[in-house]
């Protein structure tokens, strides 16, 4: 993956908005962004233990870190978003994707799942999955302005979809979104909006 090397750690050109591929040691940065938000899910998550994916831990980052990529968005010095990316083979799964509370509507959100389309594309996935909660509005009213439609509401179906690998990572009442990817093109990795940084 040399050719796509610069997603470890980038800038996006318009607005200087980096990425960057969290270390564990930023693991407490990524856990106080998914906090940030759990007000938000706190009165529409069904079942308890599903709680515990809102509201996130230690215990949480040491089991999740090794079987996650984590994303850190930085703007001005401050993280405002995360995002995590696990390769599922044929398709990208986003299984966190947040921005800090205080900072939604700001363009930070798209610019982010932008960032997460290219990595995915230079892996020759077509593809992104991720789900959202039934009753939050508007998460799904985002994910579906950036291009998002829905693939299946169904439980039985969603947890029997492509052997059951999304199986593991379903909560009560929720919604499996998909984007499909146009093909990368190789002039498209090095253009006016995404720069390497140092």
């Amino acid at each position: 993956m040399s050719l796509f090397n610069f997603l470890e750690n980038f800038i996006y050109f318009n607005k200087m908005l980096s990425m960057i591929r969290a270390s564990f040691s930023l693991m407490d940065e990524i856990r106080e962004i998914i906090n940030s938000n759990y007000h938000m899910y706190e009165k529409i998550l069904l079942i308890q233990e599903d709680h515990n994916e809102h509201f996130v831990n230690e215990q949480w980052a040491e089991q999740n870190f090794p079987i996650r990529e984590f994303y850190l968005a930085r703007d001005n010095g401050e993280y405002v978003g995360m995002a995590s990316y696990q390769n599922l083979g044929n398709f990208a799964y986003i299984g966190y994707f947040y921005i800090k509370f205080g900072f939604h509507r700001k363009g930070y959100g798209r610019r982010i799942m932008q960032f997460l389309e290219m990595k995915a594309k230079s892996e020759q996935l077509n593809e992104i999955r991720l789900f959202v909660n039934d009753s939050a509005d508007w998460a799904e009213n985002a994910y579906k302005s950036m291009g998002f439609q829905e693939k299946s509401s169904n439980k039985t179906e969603i947890l029997l979809m492509n052997q059951g690998i999304l199986s593991k990572y379903y909560e009560e009442g929720q919604t499996l979104l998909v984007k499909t990817l146009s093909p990368l093109k190789p002039a498209n990795l090095i253009n006016n909006s995404f720069s390497m940084e140092e």
